[in-house]
């Protein structure tokens, strides 16, 4: 929470702008809305990155769930293509990073990644009724019914509200197995100005903005944020159910927005006596420090010990994933998967999880039940809705039906296998933080990711931004 200087509270008093919780129901707002054109814009190519740049107006306070509007125009031909279920229009994005001035506000590579587990604790009537509509994000489940029975359903299903088929050769267009994408979510070539347009929200991009409103007004540098796209290889999947070519996905530049509200609080000169009440600021806020390290099941089947820095820092909690990169179009979650132990005769691997510093483990005894690392996942980050097999790959929960002309059991079965562990013993020391690893995972198993949440403060003073590590 934000710690600022508080201003009286008799009559003709100013409340605190920065908190939500503390402006009262009754106190006069009105509210700005800038539609913003990216300062830079680059496309990027299959191979290279893309960026993109757009600075803020320096006036009122800037709304955490202000919206940046994106839409990804497929340029391939006898294609279509679709956006990864659990990130959405967050799949385009590899990097976001808030600067004001030359200071970093919020960093966060690896962002889909990290996105993609935030996403999995949607509930599951949020993710049919408004995500799917707005972010393109779709992992809500529903029970899929068994064949020529209206009554028993053994397993689940991606959910996005329409209705499962089954193949029919006289139905034109025949219709699939399993659930289509609804036309207005897919890219094909065709479609240019009409292609999809999804929104990603400021607060999901940036966790400083989850806690605190920028005072835009009270500063006075600029305000900018820069986001890194993935190769256009990387931000579409193929969907198989009419045509079968490989999409390339293009920003479209065109509807490349940042939809800035800007909050104005009072009816005269109220922010001018906050500001003058409140020269001095300070935030405090969490940011993300992506570790990464390219491993191979052989190096995990016999113990994978890294050192994720963060010495002297207060790491409240730490998400690991492991990822099988090979995993490109022709896979519903493409990169973003997190691999489970694999399979042997129905039977999970084994695994072995825990997490060293200040001279003692998280753990007495490295976690091995995989029942027991969800748990331990729920604690640190809330409740995921996942369902076991697409945890741990455990039971048959998920049909074979087709999203997208893909089999749903075949590529999400096992594949949303996150380890979250809220640490409890304080300040990271000198020798910084340890994670130990062990587990017969599939052998495409290539990438681990460690996203270290750590805790930052910010100084306001004079108009200028300072920014420190907690």
């Amino acid at each position: 929470m934000s710690a600022v200087t508080q201003s009286s509270t008799g009559e003709g008093s100013i409340p605190n702008l920065i908190s939500l919780q503390q402006i009262p129901c009754n106190f006069a707002q009105s509210l700005e809305t800038d539609l913003l054109e990216p300062v830079i814009f680059n496309q990027g190519s299959a191979t290279t990155d893309g960026f993109v740049r757009f600075t803020l107006q320096n006036k009122g306070f800037l709304h955490s769930h202000s919206k940046l509007f994106m839409s990804v125009e497929n340029d391939a031909a006898a294609s279509e293509g679709f956006l990864n279920p659990v990130t959405g229009i967050g799949q385009v994005i590899k990097k976001a990073v808030l600067k004001i001035g030359n200071k970093t506000l919020n960093e966060v590579s690896s962002w889909d990644a990290l996105h993609g587990v935030k996403s999995s604790l949607i509930k599951s009537e949020n993710n049919v009724e408004r995500e799917f509509y707005t972010t393109s994000r779709v992992m809500n489940s529903e029970f899929v019914y068994d064949e020529d029975s209206s009554v028993k359903a053994s397993q689940h299903g991606l959910d996005n509200g329409w209705e499962y088929t089954k193949t029919s050769a006289t139905q034109t267009p025949a219709s699939v197995d399993g659930l289509r994408i609804p036309t207005f979510a897919v890219s094909n070539v065709n479609k240019g100005a009409e292609s999809p347009t999804f929104a990603v929200d400021l607060s999901d991009l940036f966790p400083f903005l989850k806690v605190n409103q920028l005072p835009l007004y009270m500063i006075n540098e600029p305000i900018n944020i820069e986001l890194t796209f993935h190769p256009t290889g990387q931000r579409l999947q193929q969907t198989t159910d009419f045509e079968a070519g490989v999409p390339n996905g293009l920003v479209r530049q065109v509807d490349m927005k940042f939809c800035a509200d800007y909050v104005f609080y009072g009816e005269t000169d109220e922010m001018e006596r906050f500001a003058a009440a409140n020269q001095d600021m300070s935030f405090s806020f969490v940011d993300y420090r992506s570790v990464e390290a390219t491993i191979s099941d052989g190096t995990l089947a016999s113990n994978v010990i890294r050192n994720l820095g963060m010495a002297n820092r207060m790491v409240p909690r730490v998400i690991t994933t492991l990822a099988n990169t090979g995993k490109g179009q022709t896979n519903i979650l493409t990169k973003a998967n997190a691999q489970a132990p694999a399979l042997a005769t129905g039977v999970p691997g084994a695994v072995a999880y825990n997490l060293r510093y200040n001279d003692r483990y998280e753990f007495t005894t490295d976690v091995e039940n995989t029942a027991r690392l969800f748990s331990i996942l729920t604690d640190s980050e809330g409740v995921p809705f996942l369902n076991r097999t697409q945890y741990s790959h455990q039971k048959n929960m998920i049909t074979t039906k087709t999203y997208g002309g893909h089999n749903q059991h075949a590529e999400l079965a096992g594949e949303f296998f996150y380890l979250g562990t809220k640490l409890t013993g304080g300040r990271i020391g000198q020798r910084g933080l340890e994670i130990n690893l062990k587990g017969a995972f599939p052998a495409s198993t290539t990438l681990m990711r460690n996203f270290c949440e750590y805790l930052r403060v910010a100084k306001l003073s004079g108009g200028l931004f300072e920014v420190y590590n907690a």
